[in-house]
C-alpha cells in the first residue's frame, strides 16, 4: 500500500474515532490524524526521491553509493524513516511550503492529550482537527495537487470542514475578548492569542471580564474550565510562544530570544526588548567593569560579566 494510501485512510480513521461514542478511541483519533498528516508529508518527499534512491528523501540513513563509472549518488538505507524534525529539515531545504508552526502546534497538541488521555474529552481536540483541517486543505491541494473532497470522500472532509468551522467561531470569540485589554507588548499579546491550555492542549483561551487591567486578567480555558491568573498565564504563554525560537537559536549556535528575569524570576525577560514583559524591569547588559556585552547565561541583574564577577569576589 502506497504512503499516499496509508495518510489518507489514518485521516479517516482519526474522525471516525473522533464520531465514536467510546471515550477511549479520542486518543486513537488523535494519533491517527497527527500520524496521516506526517504520512501526507512523506509521501510527498518519496515523490521528490531520484529514481534508483530507494526513497531516499524519506529514509533516516543516506549513503553515498559509487556505480562502475565512479559516479557517486545517494540512496537510502534500511527501513526507518525520517522523524517530523527530518521532516521539517527536508521540507525547507527543497522550498516546500508548509505551515510549521501549526503543525508544531498540532504535534504538541497531540503529545498533551496524551499526557491528559484519563480526562480526555471531545471538545478537547477539536482545535487539533481545526489546525489538521487547514494543514490537510493547503497541503493537498498545492503540493499534491489534489482535491481534499475526492480524496478522503465526503463523509470525512464534511467532518473536519464543520468541526473546524464550529471550532474558528469559538476562537475568534476568544481573540476578541484578548484584545479587548491593553497587554502592553505585541509579543504578549501574540503568545495569549496563540497559547494553548496546558491542561487539555485545546487553543480556546479566553478572559473571564474583557477590558479589564492586565493585571486583574483571570484567563479560563473553555475546554476544561482550567483558570490562571494574569502572572502564571502570562509566563506560560511567553514559554510556549519563544519555545521552538529559542531551541533552534541556541541549538544553531545563537541567543535565545527570552531568558529568566533577574527581577522577577519569570522566563519572560525578551533580549530584544530589553525588559521584561511581565515585570517591566530592565537590567544592564553591559558590564560596568570592563564594558563587554553580557551574555544571556550571565545576565543577572548586578550587571557585572562572569570573569569581573569573580575576580571582583577574588579581591574582596
Amino acid at each position: 500500500m502506497s504512503i499516499l494510501n496509508n495518510a489518507v485512510d489514518s485521516i479517516i480513521l482519526g474522525i471516525e474515532d473522533y464520531q465514536s461514542p467510546d471515550p477511549r478511541r479520542l486518543l486513537s483519533a488523535t494519533r491517527n490524524l497527527v500520524a496521516g498528516i506526517l504520512l501526507l508529508y512523506k509521501h510527498k518527499l518519496a515523490s521528490l526521491s531520484p529514481v534508483g534512491s530507494d526513497e531516499a528523501l524519506i529514509k533516516q540513513r543516506v549513503l553515498p553509493v559509487a556505480d562502475a563509472t565512479g559516479s557517486v549518488t545517494w540512496r537510502g538505507k534500511g527501513t526507518k524513516t525520517v522523524d517530523f524534525q527530518q521532516i521539517r529539515e527536508r521540507c525547507e531545504s527543497l522550498g516546500i511550503s508548509v505551515g510549521w508552526k501549526r503543525i508544531q502546534k498540532i504535534v504538541e497538541h497531540r503529545n498533551d492529550i496524551e499526557h491528559y488521555f484519563t480526562s480526555l474529552i471531545q471538545s478537547d481536540i477539536r482545535s487539533l482537527i481545526a489546525d489538521a483541517f487547514i494543514l490537510i486543505r493547503d497541503f493537498v491541494r498545492v503540493q499534491l495537487d489534489e482535491d481534499p473532497l475526492h480524496l478522503f470522500g465526503e463523509a470525512t472532509w464534511s467532518v473536519l470542514s464543520n468541526v473546524a468551522e464550529v471550532y474558528n467561531k469559538e476562537k475568534k470569540e476568544c481573540e476578541t475578548n484578548i484584545n479587548s485589554i491593553d497587554w502592553r507588548y505585541t509579543q504578549l499579546k501574540d503568545a495569549l492569542l496563540e497559547w494553548q491550555c496546558p491542561d487539555c492542549g485545546s487553543g480556546l483561551i479566553d478572559v473571564k471580564i474583557t477590558g479589564v487591567d492586565r493585571w486583574k486578567s483571570i484567563f479560563k480555558c473553555r475546554s476544561c474550565g482550567k483558570e490562571h491568573d494574569f502572572e502564571d498565564g502570562a509566563e506560560k504563554a511567553i514559554i510556549e510562544f519563544y519555545a521552538w525560537q529559542n531551541y533552534d537559536s541556541i541549538k544553531h549556535g545563537g541567543d535565545p530570544a527570552t531568558i529568566l528575569c533577574p527581577n522577577c524570576s519569570h522566563e519572560t525577560y525578551d533580549l530584544d526588548e530589553n525588559c521584561c514583559i511581565l515585570c517591566e524591569e530592565s537590567v544592564e547588559r553591559e558590564c560596568k567593569r570592563c564594558g563587554v556585552d553580557i551574555p544571556p547565561e550571565e545576565i543577572d541583574g548586578d550587571g557585572y560579566c562572569s570573569f569581573c564577577a569573580y575576580n571582583m569576589a577574588k579581591d574582596d
